[in-house]
């Protein structure tokens, strides 16, 4: 009986040891597993998106660079808002329909518009007279005698300023001179208009204004 006591305590440590042993290292294994690793790393932000160049301004042949972004400013503009009148329904003149600041292209018979739309086909129409008086420059201006020869030229046509004292005084760099020259352009039909005359001392008086 004792014998087998001895016996059954020596088998009784033995397995308790084996499990104290799986139980170590089960912590063990455990731990290593449950370690946290690393935070993964964050992804690069994306480059931004390269832009083409812009297209170089396209300039018209014949203009000087200097000129080449001159447009009439609001005082021309008025200038000849104030001359032409508006009227904001079409209307037959000499057999032509006009219609807001003496707009031609477009006008027809019951057509009607609105103030903005009369000041968007004005600055339409001034375009051709804008582009006139650059390609005639010779010299250097500055914004208002710009605007007050374009005023000119949309009341004379082109054709009437390239011929224009005012456009032979400004190249030949007498700016007295040109400024006096607007008040000669002032008749119709050999007489002087007195409309014509008001007009042509406005635009004196801007082109004179220093900018």
């Amino acid at each position: 009986m004792r014998l087998l006591g001895r016996l059954f305590t020596g088998v009784l440590m033995v397995v308790v040891g084996f499990a104290a042993i799986a139980f170590f290292a089960g912590r063990q294994g455990g731990s290593d597993i449950a370690a946290p690793g690393p935070a993964p790393a964050e992804a690069p932000a994306p480059l931004p998106e390269a832009r083409p160049a812009p297209s170089p301004v396209q300039i018209p042949e014949g203009v000087l660079p200097e000129n080449a972004n001159l447009h009439i400013n609001t005082a021309g503009l008025d200038i000849i808002k104030e001359s032409e009148g508006l009227r904001l329904e079409a209307y037959n003149l000499n057999g032509q329909w006009l219609i807001g600041y003496g707009h031609s292209a477009t006008a027809k018979a019951g057509m009607k518009i609105t103030d903005a739309e009369a000041t968007a086909l004005l600055r339409s129409d001034v375009l051709a007279s804008e582009n006139g008086v650059k390609k005639r420059l010779t010299v250097l201006v500055n914004e208002n005698e710009f605007s007050a020869m374009v005023s000119l030229a949309y009341n004379l046509g082109v054709g009437g300023f390239g011929r224009s004292s005012v456009l032979e005084r400004i190249n030949a760099g007498d700016r007295k001179g040109a400024a006096d020259a607007f008040l000669r352009h002032n008749k119709g039909g050999g007489k002087v208009i007195e409309h014509l005359t008001h007009r042509r001392e406005k635009e004196r008086a801007l082109f004179l204004t220093p900018v």
